[in-house]
């Protein structure tokens, strides 16, 4: 069996382990204190594997060990195991889903969290609703009690809440949202307004290479961009105000309160198609004070815009 290793020796003992027959149990063999049953591991190699395990990759606990990855991913488990301990929900009222990439190969898993305590509450395979229903079967009558679940734009995840929530509000997170409106609006308005430059080939151009540099916060800006930004919105209106209204929609979520965000700068402007295509699609994924505001903002159309087409 293993020990733990002498500085850099490697320490393994040969243990006779007598088996007895009892007149009360039958043929039982002997228990030794510092060694789990069937184990090939002391217990001092095993908390000091724990130890290493919370502070480095498997793989490396591997090479450093002489372990087998898998003998020590066991142990791992099992020591998550006994340090999370049974599923409580607790008094959730809030919860928190994301998906995040296992393999390369577009392989899932999903985590549930408690937003208030920051506390991991589920984890499991897969990004399907099917995968997430066993959390919910779990929370049982808790789910009464769920006010708010805040996750991406997946759909799976919004019918979910809604079959086992219905009561709870679902909050996208901002970074989805922003990626969806940078595609459906700001590039739409993009590739209009580059269609309406043909004739004036260097400034069609210039809106055609612009994408990255109106969907990049300001403060990513590399030297130069900002100069650049500042000329392109200053000359083409329609592009200026979606870049605008992208920082309202940035408002929202940073907001002290509802009130504030139902307060904040009215959004003003021209009618875009993309705009409006953008709010149909997305009906409840943002408050209502804000769709209401952004939805007049889409009334009006400049003359000459041109409909929606692929550069």
């Amino acid at each position: 069996m293993r020990d733990r290793d002498l500085l850099d020796q490697r320490v393994l003992l040969q243990l006779p382990v007598r088996r007895v027959d009892c007149l009360c149990c039958g043929r039982v063999t002997e228990r030794i204190d510092w060694l789990e049953p069937a184990s090939r591991l002391t217990q001092r190699l095993r908390v000091w594997l724990e130890g290493l395990l919370q502070l480095l990759p498997i793989s490396h606990v591997s090479r450093l060990t002489g372990l087998h990855w898998h003998t020590l991913k066991t142990l791992d488990k099992r020591r998550l195991e006994a340090s999370v301990g049974a599923f409580e929900p607790g008094e959730v009222r809030r919860l928190v889903m994301d998906e995040f990439a296992l393999h390369k190969g577009h392989r899932y898993a999903t985590v549930i969290m408690d937003a208030e305590r920051t506390r991991v509450l589920w984890v499991g395979h897969g990004n399907s609703r099917e995968a997430i229903r066993p959390f919910f079967e779990l929370l049982g009558e808790h789910c009464q009690q769920i006010e708010a679940v805040a996750m991406d734009m997946n759909t799976a995840f919004d019918l979910e809440v809604k079959q086992h929530c219905p009561q709870a509000e679902v909050v996208y997170d901002l970074f989805h949202v922003l990626a969806r409106y940078g595609r459906d609006v700001i590039d739409r308005i993009r590739v209009d307004q580059a269609n309406l430059l043909r004739q004036d080939k260097p400034a069609r151009k210039v809106v055609k290479q612009s994408r990255w540099l109106l969907l990049r916060n300001r403060e990513n800006l590399k030297e130069g961009q900002a100069v650049q930004l500042q000329e392109l919105l200053a000359a083409n209106q329609p592009l200026a105000t979606v870049y605008v209204l992208k920082d309202a929609l940035k408002e929202v979520w940073y907001a002290p309160s509802v009130r504030e965000a139902d307060q904040g700068d009215q959004a003003h402007g021209l009618r875009l198609p993309g705009l409006g295509l953008f709010l149909a699609e997305n009906q409840g994924r943002l408050p209502r004070k804000r769709r209401d505001e952004l939805f007049l903002t889409s009334q009006r159309r400049p003359p000459g815009m041109a409909s929606h087409k692929k550069l």
